[in-house]
């Protein structure tokens, strides 16, 4: 799909959807696939709420979603280092933190992704819906993880820690 009509698409099924009139206008105005699917990402929490964008208008973004770290469908999460992973659908896969990385994982859906932080690296993960997440963490490593949904086992070695807050209640 051309990028003109790409973005009227997602800009009418973002309105019909809700969306405020700035991230409306943001859509409108993006000068790229790559602008658009940045929009996705920060705008992660209305995406959420609203299945927001639709598989076919998702399928558009195949070319360039595994370079931002978005694997939805039946994708392959192969991460490392990625300061952003958002994982949907049914995608399954690893996503690797060392050293002083910094990131967030969003896993949702059905998509099943294990997680490894070791060294210093920090990572906060969201999980909702279905998803199945595994953590391990070791060396110095922090990971927090909010669970709105899905399940998560965890493990733990020397001096790394996990923190588990449970908002499904």
């Amino acid at each position: 799909m051309e990028l003109n009509q790409l973005k009227k698409a997602l800009a009418a099924e973002a309105k019909a959807k809700g969306i405020c009139s700035e991230w409306y206008d943001f859509i409108l105005k993006a000068t790229s696939k790559e602008r658009l699917i940045t929009l996705f990402i920060k705008g992660q929490d209305f995406c959420e709420e609203n299945n927001y964008p639709s598989p076919e208008l998702r399928a558009e973004f195949a070319d360039i979603r595994a370079r931002f770290g978005v694997y939805c469908a039946d994708d392959k999460v192969t991460a490392k280092s990625l300061r952003n992973v958002i994982a949907f659908d049914r995608a399954t896969g690893k996503a690797e933190y060392s050293n002083f990385d910094a990131a967030t994982v969003s896993a949702r859906g059905e998509s099943e992704i294990t997680i490894t932080a070791k060294d210093n690296a920090f990572v906060v993960v969201s999980i909702s819906g279905g998803a199945k997440v595994e953590v391990i963490a070791s060396d110095n490593a922090r990971v927090s993880v909010i669970l709105h949904g899905g399940e998560c086992r965890t493990q733990a070695t020397e001096q790394a820690t996990i923190k588990t807050t449970d908002k499904r209640k």
